[in-house]
């Protein structure tokens, strides 16, 4: 599998009525990227993967928009990217008119300064998307793809 391959199966399947339907009305890149990077961490392995974050300040710790990183490939609901790519994605497609992009915790992020906690889906539905994503690919074949 290359990488093109792949990114275009992958958002095959995250946009599949099977995958949507564990998202409450929104989709992966408009309130489901934490669970995506949630899950993608689970079924990869934290070992494997690395946990990033879009801001638009400096100073700003609530998220943008969240993935994982595997090697220099980022993955999140449009399937798999470079920095570039990233980085074009959300300054014109999603319309940010600054885009940082760093490693961060999860575990420590910090509710929005509206007071928006930063969301998630619940656990059991984390592991569905888990197992929707072992029954469509190999992880192995994945993880040596990216890295």
């Amino acid at each position: 599998m290359n990488v093109v391959d792949l990114s275009y199966k992958l958002k095959r399947v995250l946009w599949s009525n099977d995958a949507l339907s564990l998202l409450p009305g929104c989709g992966w890149n408009d309130g489901g990227c934490r669970s995506l990077m949630r899950a993608f961490r689970i079924w990869l392995g934290p070992d494997n993967v690395r946990t990033y974050q879009i801001v638009k300040k400096p100073e700003q710790l609530h998220s943008e928009h969240v993935f994982i990183r595997i090697g220099d490939r980022f993955l999140d609901g449009d399937g798999v990217s470079g920095s570039y790519q990233m980085e074009y994605r959300w300054r014109f497609e999603e319309r940010l008119p600054v885009v940082i992009i760093r490693e961060f915790d999860p575990e420590t992020e910090p509710d929005h300064v509206n007071g928006e906690k930063p969301f998630y889906i619940g656990d059991s539905h984390i592991n569905q998307l888990v197992k929707l994503l072992d029954h469509h690919f190999n992880k192995e074949e994945i993880l040596e793809c990216l890295l």
